[in-house]
C-alpha cells in the first residue's frame, strides 16, 4: 500500500478497525496487530474503529487514513501489549509517512494525577517528532466529582479531551480533570453519515476526541504552509486554548476549529532569537501513602517536564527553547498535595538553577502561589511547599542569552532511540543511561523482551557528537548474571549496529581504557560509544510564533527528566503490571435520556456501540 501522503498529512486510528459500511477515505496503510495481518476490515457494519475513522474524515476530508487494529473482531477490548505494538509502528513509520496525528479513542482507569504507562516512551517519542497523540478521557465520569480521566489520557505527552455537551456544560458521564483534561470537545448526539446516507448519533468521548485529532491534523497543515515546521503539543494547545470558548465550569474550554484555523491565517510567526535554556530544580519530598511528591515544571504557563522526588535531595534537569533576552516566569507546580494516615505529603524545592544562574527559593524575585496558578492567595518564597500550589521564579532577560551553542552553531533537534533488551539477576533488570558527549540525556531499564528506548535532546547542529549507551549496574547473583544487549542505536533516522565500525566498547569507567571492538552483548560494566558524523545532525527547521516550553530531556549534570523511561521512582518494578489486560472501548452511550444508565455500563457493557440511534 502505498505511503504518499493527503494533503493534510495522514491520520492513525488506533482502534477495532473498519467497515466497507463508512468512509474510510483514502486509507494509506493498514495492520492487524490482534490477528497479525494486514487486513482491518470487519464484518461488523457499525464498529467503533469506523464511526471514529468517519468522524475524523467528515472534519478533515483531505487527511490520509492509517487504521491500526488492537482488538478482535467484535471490538470487546484491546491488550496494552498490542497497543503499545501498534504505537511502536507509528513512532518508526511517523517520518516516512507524514503521520500529523494519532487518535485513541480507547482505554480505562480514573487517574487524577499525571500517570505512567507501558506507552509512555512511544508517546514521548511521537511528541518529540511533532505527532500529536489525542486520548479520550473516558465516560466513567460521576459528575464530576472524583474529577479524573483514563490512564492513557493522563500521560503528559498526549492531548487529553474531555467530552461537552457542545453549548459549555458536561453530560455527567463525562470523565474530566481541570488539570489533566487538555481540551474538551462536543461528545454528545454527535451525527455520523455512512455511505448510504444513513445517519446516526453517537454518544462518548470516544467521539470528542476525532473532532480533535482532525483539528490537529489541519492546524499542522496550516502551520506548515507558513513555517515549513510543525506545531508542538505546546503550541497547538495554546493556539487551541486562546480560540476556544469558555465553558461554564471555570478551567475548561471548548474547541473552536474555525476560530484556531482563523489565527493561524492572521498569525504568520515573527522570527525571534531562541535561548536553549537548562533549568535544573533541587528537590526532595515527603510521601503519604506510600506516594512521592510530584511536580510540574513549567516556564510562562506552559509545561517543559515533570519528575517525582524522593526523600533524597536531588537534581532535576529539563531542556527547553525560550525566547532570548526576555524575562520568563520558571514556574515548579506541586500538584499531589494529600494527608494519608497521619502522613504529610510535602514537596521542599532547594534551589532553581537557569541556565547556571541560581534562585534560592526564598529569594527577592520568588513566590509562592497556593492552590491554582491564578495570581492569588500568593506570597514569599519559600522552600516548603506545604499545600498543592506554584513556586515562581521572575526570571530576568539575562538569564536568557541568544543561543548556548558556539557561535554560528545552531540546535538540532535530535532522537535517538536504543534498542535494547537484558538479563536479571536477582530480581534487579539491566539498567543503562544515554549520554551525549558525556552529558546524561536519560536512562532505561531493559527486561528480557527487545524494546525500543526514545529520547530527544537538543544538540549542536553540523557538528560530530559521540552517543553513549553506558551499562552500569553489572553484577552475578546466585549464578545469574545481569547482562545488557544493544541490538540497534538509531540517530534522527540514522541506524546503526553495535557491531558497525564507528562504534567501540570502553569497558569499566569511561575514560578511553580497555576500549574494544563495538559488541552487542555487554557482558561488563562499560559504555557502547557510537561516533556519530555532523551530517546526522542537521539545523532544526523553522521558528514558532510562540517560544515553545518543550522538555528535550538533556540533563547537563546527569539526572532524571520527564523523558525517562519507569526508571525516576522504581517504577520498572510496576512495569508488569501493565501487562494483558484488556483496554475497554469507550462506549458509543444512548441518547441524552439514558446517559446515566450508559455511564453505569461504560466498562462493561459487551458491545459499545449498541444501541446507536438511527437518524
Amino acid at each position: 500500500m502505498s505511503n504518499s501522503s493527503a494533503s493534510a498529512g495522514n491520520v492513525v486510528v488506533i482502534d477495532s478497525g473498519l467497515s466497507s459500511a463508512w468512509n474510510t477515505g483514502r486509507l494509506v496503510y493498514q495492520h492487524d496487530f490482534y490477528g497479525n495481518d494486514n487486513d482491518v476490515m470487519v464484518a461488523n457494519a457499525n464498529t467503533h474503529g469506523a464511526l471514529v475513522t468517519a468522524e475524523i474524515l467528515e472534519n478533515a476530508p483531505d487527511v490520509g487514513i492509517i487504521a491500526l487494529k488492537v482488538m478482535p473482531d467484535d471490538g470487546s477490548g484491546a491488550s496494552e501489549a498490542n497497543i503499545e505494538k501498534a504505537l511502536q509502528w507509528v513512532v518508526a513509520n511517523a517520518d516516512a509517512y507524514n503521520i500529523t496525528a494519532v487518535n485513541l479513542s480507547l482505554g480505562g482507569g480514573a487517574q487524577t494525577t499525571a500517570a505512567t504507562t507501558s506507552i509512555s516512551d512511544e508517546l514521548a517519542a511521537l511528541a518529540a517528532k511533532r505527532v500529536l497523540t489525542v486520548a479520550a478521557a473516558g465516560n466513567s465520569g460521576d459528575g464530576g466529582v472524583s474529577q479524573s480521566v483514563s490512564s492513557y489520557s493522563a500521560d503528559v505527552n498526549q492531548i487529553c479531551v474531555s467530552a461537552s455537551t457542545g453549548d459549555g456544560a458536561f453530560p455527567s458521564w463525562a470523565q474530566r480533570s481541570p488539570t489533566l483534561t487538555d481540551v474538551c470537545a462536543d461528545g454528545t448526539d454527535v451525527r455520523i453519515t455512512n455511505l448510504s446516507g444513513v445517519t446516526y448519533t453517537a454518544n462518548g468521548s470516544s467521539f470528542a476526541a476525532p473532532a480533535v485529532t482532525a483539528a490537529v491534523a489541519k492546524a499542522q497543515q496550516a502551520w506548515v504552509e507558513q513555517t515549513g515546521t510543525r506545531l508542538t503539543q505546546s503550541e497547538f494547545l495554546d493556539l487551541a486554548r486562546s480560540t476556544g470558548k469558555a465553558m461554564g465550569t471555570a478551567g475548561y474550554f471548548e474547541l473552536d476549529t474555525d476560530a484556531l484555523l482563523a489565527k493561524i491565517a492572521q498569525s504568520a510567526p515573527v522570527s525571534t532569537a531562541q535561548s536553549a535554556t537548562t533549568i535544573t530544580v533541587n528537590a526532595s519530598g515527603a510521601p503519604a501513602g506510600g506516594v512521592n511528591a510530584h511536580f510540574k515544571l513549567l516556564v510562562d504557563g506552559k509545561t517543559v517536564g515533570q519528575a517525582t522526588v524522593d526523600s533524597a535531595a536531588k537534581d532535576y534537569s529539563f531542556t527547553t527553547n525560550l525566547t532570548a533576552d526576555q524575562a520568563h516566569k520558571v514556574q515548579v507546580q506541586y500538584d499531589n498535595d494529600g494527608f494519608v494516615n497521619g502522613q504529610d505529603r510535602n514537596l521542599f524545592v532547594n534551589k532553581v538553577t537557569i541556565n547556571g544562574t541560581a534562585h534560592s527559593p526564598t529569594a527577592a524575585n520568588v513566590t509562592y502561589d497556593k492552590g491554582a496558578l491564578d495570581g492569588k492567595d500568593v506570597v514569599k518564597g519559600q522552600s516548603s511547599m506545604w499545600w498543592g500550589g506554584t513556586l515562581v521564579v521572575d526570571a530576568p532577560a539575562k538569564d536568557f542569552p541568544v543561543q548556548n551553542f558556539p557561535v554560528g552553531a545552531a540546535p538540532a533537534n535530535t532522537t535517538i532511540t536504543v534498542n535494547a533488551s537484558g538479563a536479571a539477576a536477582g530480581g534487579v533488570n539491566a539498567h543503562f543511561n544515554l549520554l551525549v558527549d558525556g552529558h546524561k540525556v536519560g536512562e532505561g531499564v531493559a527486561g528480557t523482551a527487545a524494546k525500543d528506548f526514545t529520547f530527544a535532546t537538543n544538540l549542536t547542529a553540523d557538528q560530530a557528537h559521540k552517543v553513549q549507551v553506558q551499562y552500569d549496574n553489572d553484577a552475578v547473583v546466585n549464578g545469574q548474571d545481569r547482562s545488557l544487549f544493544v541490538n540497534k542505536v538509531t540517530i534522527n533516522g540514522h541506524a546503526v549496529a553495535p557491531t558497525a565500525s564507528n562504534v567501540t566498547y570502553d569497558k569499566g569507567a569511561l575514560d578511553g581504557k580497555d576500549v574494544v571492538k563495538g559488541q552487542a552483548g555487554l557482558w561488563w560494566n562499560g559504555t557502547l560509544v557510537v561516533d556519530a558524523d555532523k551530517s546526522w545532525f542537521p539545523s532544526a527547521t523553522g521558528t514558532g510564533a510562540v517560544a515553545s516550553a518543550q522538555s528535550a530531556n538533556q540533563s547537563a549534570d546527569g539526572q532524571d527528566t520527564v523523558w525517562q523511561h519507569l526508571v525516576a521512582q522504581g517504577l520498572e518494578a510496576a512495569a508488569p503490571s501493565h501487562g494483558d489486560h484488556p483496554a475497554s472501548l469507550y462506549e458509543a452511550v444512548p441518547s441524552v435520556d439514558a446517559y446515566a444508565h450508559a455511564a453505569a455500563l461504560a466498562e462493561h457493557h459487551p458491545d459499545p456501540l449498541h444501541p446507536l440511534d438511527v437518524v
